[in-house]
């Protein structure tokens, strides 16, 4: 079994975290928004995967990844 068909998939188009079909969806509080109308930097709150074709949101970081995400 491959690293990749361990991770969670979209359930119709089989898209996972590392297809390039996969995007990205960041949430941000309050605070990160006014940092970044002044052009700062911050950090999402949530991270959740989309997929391009279907648009089912099928995986999110864990708090663990999340703290560590670039």
């Amino acid at each position: 079994m491959s690293q990749s068909s361990s991770l969670p998939h979209c359930d119709s188009c089989g898209t996972d975290r590392k297809s390039p079909l996969s995007r990205e969806v960041k949430a941000y509080g309050k605070w990160a928004w006014f940092l970044i109308l002044f052009g700062i930097s911050s950090k999402p709150t949530a991270v959740s995967f989309q997929c391009s074709q279907c648009g089912q949101i099928f995986d999110r970081l864990s708090p663990e990844e999340l703290e560590h995400y670039v």
